[in-house]
């Protein structure tokens, strides 16, 4: 027997005479014990008229989703109830259209505890398969291609030999971007997306998505490299077994707003500009100079152009693809100060610890060098945690008091002195205001145009 959700009981008392389905995620969704939060329904005639009258009966609000499609969506509370008319075509038409069998299920509301399977779809959810729908299910809506890859993350499917036959004759050139960007994120966002980037990756979609990663991926081994980053991440994101000793910064960083995928997608493309910046010395040696600073540029035009990502979404991408090579540095330097340290968590932010799991990654990736990286990083954070331990350091000088008593205009130079400044408060090098303005004199005399 079916159980079918006390949220649509209200369908039942509104349609009347009407014939309804319920169709698509949602069925499956029930069959495999998930409460869903978005309903699909065929109904007779009109669909859109059908989800105004609806949107009254139960005082939601109506969204206009599409004329062309007959489409309509009825939002109230946390529920969305979509309405798409049949028109002048059967159930088994509108079904048939659907992407994947298992999302081509049907409930008549006249006798819901029977499941309409004209496709298959009920042993291809027992079998824990994806098989499209149709033989140009993909071909319908071009999107389907990343959604497959989207629901085999998600709900741990499989996908069929048909669906990659069809990928092969399918292009993501002409989706719109907002639409692409969200099946992408959703598709890192889980814990065991690596095989299914590598699936992306065999199908040549991430060529299709952001072309300007064509020059890495046909480098085999920079991008073999690449992947393997990817996987890295991944791996510690889901598993944190490098910083088990630090699971408050750990658990204060994955809690922030999308950092798990954009962290993972950072691993992917951190190398994006080494084809660019490729050179070999006089010695015969091979150095890619600069090409975390190009990087973080292509993926900036990436992020805003191609994925049509939030503004925030792509700082946090160029922040940590600008900076995996600081780490390198600051772990190779004999002579690391707690000054240079203090000034990459001021500079990083909150994804401080994103660069450091990107920066693992990548030397995990290359050859599993990560013994001299996790010792720095190790120091790092005790670093600041005994400096979070301490009491609240009030500043010797403000940026009003370099416009008061310096005379200064304020730009790019007041966050120069107020960062020295802060430094040697902190080292205590210095200790009043008066020996402050005298620094930030000095600092401004030197900074000065000539």
């Amino acid at each position: 027997m079916v159980k079918i959700p006390e949220a649509i009981s209200k369908v039942f008392k509104f349609k009347g005479k009407t014939k309804a389905y319920l169709v698509g995620g949602a069925v499956r969704d029930i069959l495999m014990g998930i409460e869903p939060e978005d309903f699909d329904f065929v109904v007779e005639g009109k669909g859109i008229n059908f989800g105004k009258r609806f949107a009254k009966f139960v005082k939601g609000t109506f969204v206009l989703l599409s004329t062309e499609d007959d489409d309509g969506r009825v939002v109230k509370g946390e529920y969305n109830f979509d309405f798409n008319g049949l028109g002048n075509e059967g159930l088994e038409q509108n079904l048939a259209r659907r992407d994947f069998t298992i999302n081509a299920l049907a409930i008549d509301l006249d006798a819901p505890n029977a499941i309409i399977d004209l496709f298959s779809g009920l042993k291809h959810l027992d079998n824990r398969r994806l098989q499209p729908a149709s033989r140009d299910s993909l071909k319908l809506d071009p999107l389907r291609l990343l959604r497959g890859f989207r629901f085999a993350a998600e709900l741990g499917f499989k996908l069929e030999p048909d669906f990659f036959k069809q990928a092969e004759k399918v292009k993501l050139t002409n989706v719109a971007a907002e639409r692409v960007s969200y099946e992408l994120v959703r598709i890192v966002s889980s814990d065991d997306s690596f095989e299914h980037v590598m699936g992306m990756d065999k199908l040549g979609i991430f060529k299709q998505i952001m072309p300007e990663a064509a020059p890495i991926i046909k480098d085999r081994p920079l991008w073999k490299h690449s992947l393997a980053t990817y996987e890295a991440v991944e791996g510690l994101l889901t598993k944190n077994r490098v910083f088990k000793n630090y699971d408050r910064e750990f658990e204060e960083y994955v809690s922030l707003p999308r950092r798990r995928p954009l962290t993972k997608l950072a691993g992917l493309v951190h190398d994006i500009a080494k084809p660019h910046t490729q050179m070999i010395s006089e010695k015969g040696e091979l150095h890619f100079y600069g090409h975390d600073t190009k990087g973080a540029k292509l993926v900036e035009s990436i992020g805003h152009e191609r994925l049509k990502l939030s503004g925030n979404d792509v700082d946090v991408l160029v922040s940590l693809v600008k900076e995996h090579m600081r780490l390198h540095l600051l772990a190779t330097n004999k002579d690391l100060s707690d000054r240079a340290i203090r000034r990459f968590f001021r500079d990083l932010g909150p994804d401080y610890f994103g660069a450091m799991v990107v920066a693992w990654a990548d030397g995990y990736a290359t050859a599993g060098r990560t013994r001299h990286l996790e010792r720095t990083f190790f120091r790092m954070l005790d670093l600041k945690r005994a400096d979070e331990s301490k009491p609240k350091v009030d500043r010797l000088i403000n940026g009003h008091d370099l416009i008061k008593n310096l005379k200064l205009v304020p730009g790019p130079i007041f966050k120069v002195i107020l960062n020295e400044v802060l430094d040697q408060q902190l080292e205590g090098k210095i200790t009043s205001k008066e020996e402050a303005l005298k620094l930030a004199r000095k600092i401004a005399k030197e900074h000065k145009p000539q």
